[in-house]
């Protein structure tokens, strides 16, 4: 035999002995590591802004995000952890307010083309229509992915959403597929040209099929679709290893884990908002999928190292920004104080609710005194971006809620206990004078003589029902406790705040979360009806004797 076929022979059987022993003893390679860093609804908030977050059980007032922040901190981790296998997605909602409106979504677009992998559309980057985000796009190298939107007929964008990306990590083929949020025609400006598939379920399991089909053995969801709809989609679709989300705001501390039909689990995380945190997703891919994970939350504070490029472009926008942007006049004074829209119907109350009626089509609505700030009078005149800002500083969105004119008497029940009579049965620093609503739609008459309603000392339920709120008309008919009643709140008290505990209690199903902000919706009521002269006009009538007002 002659040497060489005697060393392939002796190599084969080495071989064949290796692979014996790897049948025999179960050995098998290590699953690969791949890293996922998230951010979601960033918002255009390019520079570092305050906020209060707990540290060590104590909440705490801290500077945190900015994009210099976020590009320093995914450059460092993409270091250490590989750039060949750690992706940076994000989820949309990346573009709003004054920076978009001035820059059109340049300074998010030179950020994103750092350091991003794929980017998921919001319903915010449309908001000045497609010509705008088609323009940003020109300037990015980063894949915007959407499945469910058809923007084949929209030459602003034609070619610049596709449905999807696959991206190689060593061994691991990973399918990338983007969702919408539904409803997003009736949130922005999408314009006549672009077309939304609403039927999430159908589109996800067909991109599943289809990234499968072509080798992929890792499959995520970029969604801007809200965590609800994330674990609808997640409990009907087979396949779908991972949903990176957005659009609900959620921080999610602990990944959310759901079953498919088939007994598949999908893993289901969200980093909040405005890039406070940024969201680290480390998986274990062996042969048979996600082995293991781990999800981490940085949080973006004085501690994280800018990249100093990133702050030089931010600085230069921050020095090019125009001045407040002009919305309309106002041919009155608009009265803030608290001592005004704590205790009473507020023409600028009414020019809150009215303008939540105009931006989501409701004929209803309502939202705690508290939310309306300043504490001073803004004389009439003018009123900029920067003024909406001051009288509105939260970023709270619009909630549209389903109730019974029995729920709805509950939640103006609790509105009315915001009020301190004279004579009454409580201690005054237990009651919340910011609960106080500011109403549209209604006339209620308001008797603070009687009784208030009153929660338990953990503020979960109702344990009087009060009696303050003697009458109601529902645009001209009355209150009717049988019947629905389609109502816009903001956010704060949808989700239980100021002690709405009948709104805070609601399953989601009676919750349409529109991510409409009341700044937003202020500007567009505003804009078009300019120049305005809200009044107090007999919304609320209260009876009765009311104490002296302390905040």
């Amino acid at each position: 035999m002659k040497k060489g076929i005697k060393l392939i022979v002796v190599l084969t059987l080495a071989v064949l002995l290796v692979l014996s022993f790897v049948v025999v003893n179960g050995f098998r390679l290590p699953p690969q590591r791949i890293t996922i860093l998230t951010t979601s609804d960033f918002q255009s908030q390019i520079t570092p802004f305050k906020t209060k977050i707990y540290i060590n059980g104590v909440k705490t007032k801290v500077k945190v995000g900015g994009s210099a922040r976020i590009v320093g901190l995914v450059k460092e981790l993409k270091w250490k952890n590989g750039n060949a296998s750690t992706l940076f997605l994000t989820s949309g909602d990346d573009f709003l307010g004054p920076v978009f409106r001035a820059f059109g979504g340049i300074p998010t677009t030179f950020m994103w083309d750092q350091i991003a992998d794929a980017w998921e559309p919001g319903n915010h980057e449309f908001d000045q229509g497609p010509e705008v985000l088609g323009k940003a796009l020109d300037y990015s190298t980063v894949p915007m992915i959407c499945a469910n939107l058809d923007v084949s007929n929209e030459p602003a964008l034609k070619g610049k959403i596709k449905p999807d990306v696959i991206k190689i990590a060593g061994s691991v083929k990973i399918g990338i597929f983007g969702l919408i949020t539904p409803n997003v025609n009736i949130l922005t400006n999408l314009g006549k040209n672009v077309k939304v598939n609403p039927d999430l379920v159908s589109v996800a399991q067909a991109e599943v099929d289809k990234l499968k089909g072509e080798g992929c053995n890792l499959i995520v969801a970029l969604t801007h679709i809200g965590v609800d709809a994330d674990k609808d989609v997640a409990s009907k679709v087979n396949g779908i290893d991972v949903i990176v989300g957005g659009h609900s705001h959620t921080l999610i501390k602990t990944p959310i884990v759901v079953k498919n039909p088939n007994g598949h689990e999908t893993i289901i995380v969200q980093d909040g908002a405005k890039a406070a945190y940024l969201g680290q997703l480390t998986l274990y891919v062996g042969k048979k999928g996600v082995e293991k994970y781990n999800w981490k939350l940085h949080l973006l504070d004085s501690s994280v190292p800018s990249d100093p490029f990133t702050q030089k472009l931010v600085d230069y926008f921050e020095a090019k920004m125009p001045p407040p942007e002009k919305v309309g006049e106002s041919l009155v004074d608009l009265d803030a104080r608290k001592s005004t829209v704590r205790t009473r119907e507020a023409a600028i109350g009414n020019l809150f609710t009215d303008a939540m009626n105009y931006a989501v089509g409701t004929k209803i609505a309502v939202t705690n005194g508290g939310g309306i700030r300043g504490d001073k009078i803004y004389p009439k005149g003018v009123i900029t971006t920067a003024t909406l800002t001051q009288m509105h500083p939260f970023g709270n969105s619009i909630v549209i809620v389903k109730l019974t004119g029995k729920q709805f008497k509950q939640v103006l029940e609790r509105g009315a206990a915001a009020l301190r009579a004279k004579n009454d049965p409580r201690d005054p620093k237990t009651i919340d004078t910011g609960a106080f609503l500011q109403v549209a739609g209604i006339k209620e008459v308001i008797d603070v003589d009687k009784t208030p309603q009153q929660l338990d000392p953990t503020n979960s339920k109702i344990v009087v029902p009060g009696e303050r709120v003697v009458s109601v008309t529902i645009n001209g008919e009355p209150l009717d406790p049988n019947k629905v009643y389609t109502i816009a709140v903001n956010d704060y008290i949808a989700h239980g705040g100021d002690g709405y505990v009948t709104l805070g209690n609601l399953p989601d199903s009676a919750k349409n979360y529109t991510y409409v902000y009341l700044t937003d919706a202020l500007y567009k009521y505003i804009k078009a009806h300019s120049p305005i002269a809200p009044k107090v006009e007999g919304r609320i009538t209260i009876k009765g004797e009311l104490a002296g007002f302390g905040d």
